[in-house]
Order: C-alpha cells, then structure tokens, then sequence
C-alpha cells in the first residue's frame, strides 16, 4: 500500500505593524494559501486608523480625514463586500481664511464642471494650471485653495496638481460615515476569518536570521516566533524633508459653530478645521440632538511650539461660544503620516504601505 504523503506544512508570514498597511499585508497573504502573524504593540488595532481615545464615544478620525472612492481601501472592502458608504463635501461647503475672514471656494454646476460666483477666474486659472502640470506660479487665493485641496488629497500642505484636479473638477471630496475605524474594522474582521492571528502584548525587537540574510524570525519578549518571511509595515514617521509633525485636537461641541461651512483652511495660522457633526450626525452620540452639535477636527501644521495656540486662535475668530459648549476634548500632539519607502524589498525584509501592502503580502506569501 503507497503510503500518504504527508501535508506540506503552511508558509508564515510575520507582519509587523497593525495599522492599515499590516491588515491589508496580512490578507495578501493568506490570500495566496500563507498563515499570517501581524504583530503591534497594544490595542486598540488600527494605527492611524485607530480610534483618537478608547473611552471616545463621539466618531473622530486621526488623519487622513477624507476618503478616496476607488482608492486601495475602498476597492479592497468592495472585494470584501463591506463597502464603505461616503457623504459628499461640496466645495461651496468649503472656505479659506484670510485675515480672519472666510473667502468661500467656488460652486461647480452642470456636467460641464464650470464654476460661478466672484472666484471664478481665479478658479479657472487654477484648473487650467493645473491641467498643465504647472502650478508654481499660483499665489494669492488660488494657492490658498490648491494647498487646502491638497491637504483633503494626502493630508500635505503642498499644493498639489493631483488634489486640485480630482477635488476640484472631477469629483467631490468625500468622507466616510464609519471612518477610518470603521475601515479598520472591516478589515480586522475579514482578518478573523482568514488565517491571520494577532500579537499584540508588545513590541517587536528584532529579528532572527538564516546564514543568507534572510529573516526565519521575529523577536518580542525575549522569544523567537519563526517565520518564512517578514513584511515591516510599520514604516518611519519621519518624511524625506524632515520631521514635519502635525497637532490634533479633537471637540465635540454642543451646537453648530461652523456653519454654512464643513471645512476651513486658515492659510495665516496654517490650521485645518473640518466639521463632521452637520455633515454627519450619525457620528455623535445619540444622547446630543441629532444635526446640532459640532465634530471638529483641529490639526496645526508648521511651528509644533505654537500649534496649541494657533488652533485656539482660529476657533475664537470663527467659532465665537465654542469654549462654554466643550462636551469632550482631545489631543494628540505627535500625528505624523508615515512616508512611503522607495523600495520594496531590502536586506531580508519586505516593505509595504496601504498602496502596495496586499501584492506585498502575497510575494511574501510565495515560497
């Protein structure tokens, strides 16, 4: 009687990181028959996707705030079938600030993506730029709003001909009423029920190599979990151009403070606001009258020594009350987007972000 051979046994991917990059890492490569061990440091799951305190029971998101239909994301939970639903942000729902007064961004009407209003030719001049791919003679409120379209895009106040064209002729912004934690949700979720098993009762602290450089462990507390492969998707928070960090300080205010608007760039104090409670409701506690409260966001670029001051700055010429209606107050003052590696595979290692983190996974996936 031919004996039965016996089971190959599964290959094991080691992911290290567990915000967006390592969930979707860890679905390529389970994906492609691997089991998956993501790692991170502590709970709650998500990175910036995580929520801003554990005890918040109104829905703010870290950053990026607004989300990319037909992005890596939003295609990946559509495959999963657990589609995100958006809300649109029109841009007459948007304005900049200039010495404390609100310039509002233009209306577009009808197929033909034409704008009205009193900046019309200077939106114009500024679609125009940047359908050339040239936009470094902007100045004035066209550079204005191309750095606040560009901050919606990818969350950096350079402006930007990507984030001009698609915020401001192709599409409208939108966010998504679960956000970013609810991304991440799906995400873990569709991890359970896959070959993915989560460690996070610490950091890792290296790895274990074979005689050829190539890594066959990951080392946490002083033990050694073996792997065929490792993919870091935990890539440094410090950008090419330096360490730019960024201030958020997150409210939850009795009332509407911001309207007509739901976005301000103060170009003077260098400070986004973006208000979620009238756009989305259901994102504040049942508790609170539903279309009468405010969600701010609050995030201060440039000088990280003023940033307090300068949000503040912007709400008090803006939001006047805002101080007496506070039901909760956060801040996190070290956000910084993790920048993109140029390469995707170094010493041993696979390297992944949320654009290239599930075909990471599965390369890593493959014997």
């Amino acid at each position: 009687m031919t004996p039965t051979p016996l089971r190959q046994s599964m290959r094991r991917v080691g992911v290290v990181g567990d915000g967006l990059s390592g969930l979707l890492a860890g679905l390529g490569a389970t994906s492609k028959g691997a089991e998956a061990a993501i790692f991170g440091r502590s709970e709650p799951i998500g990175g910036l996707a995580s929520p801003v305190h554990p005890n918040a029971d109104w829905l703010f998101d870290r950053i990026p705030l607004f989300w990319r239909v037909g992005g890596t994301v939003d295609m990946m939970l559509r495959r999963l079938k657990v589609p995100m639903k958006t809300r649109r942000v029109p841009l007459s729902r948007m304005a900049v600030v200039r010495d404390d007064e609100r310039h509002d961004l233009p209306k577009r009407s009808s197929i033909f993506r034409l704008t009205r209003g009193t900046m019309n030719p200077a939106w114009v001049s500024l679609i125009k730029a940047a359908r050339n791919g040239d936009i470094s003679q902007i100045s004035g409120f066209e550079k204005d709003a191309a750095t606040l379209l560009s901050i919606l895009w990818n969350f950096d106040p350079k402006p930007d001909p990507e984030a001009i064209l698609n915020l401001g002729w192709k599409q409208h912004a939108q966010v998504a009423l679960d956000g970013w934690v609810g991304a991440s949700g799906r995400l873990i979720a569709a991890c359970m029920q896959t070959d993915v098993s989560l460690h996070l009762d610490g950091p890792v602290t290296g790895y274990r190599r074979r005689a050829d450089g190539t890594v066959d462990g990951v080392r946490r507390k002083g033990r050694v979990l073996p792997v065929d492969a490792v993919i870091h998707a935990y890539p440094s928070r410090t950008p090419p151009d330096g360490n730019r960090i960024i201030h958020g300080r997150y409210l939850g205010l009795e009332g509407n403070f911001l309207l007509p608007h739901v976005v301000l760039w103060d170009a003077d104090r260098e400070v986004l606001l973006v208000d979620l409670g009238s756009l989305i409701p259901e994102r504040v506690p049942s508790k609170y009258p539903k279309m009468w409260a405010s969600l701010f966001h609050c995030f201060a670029f440039g000088d990280p020594s003023t940033s307090a001051e300068r949000i503040e700055g912007l709400l008090d010429s803006q939001c006047s009350g805002w101080r007496s209606a506070i039901a909760v107050d956060y801040t996190l003052d070290n956000l910084r987007l993790p920048h993109s590696f140029d390469f995707e595979y170094d010493n041993g290692i696979y390297y992944a972000n949320v654009e290239n983190a599930f075909s990471i996974g599965k390369k890593a996936a493959q014997p």
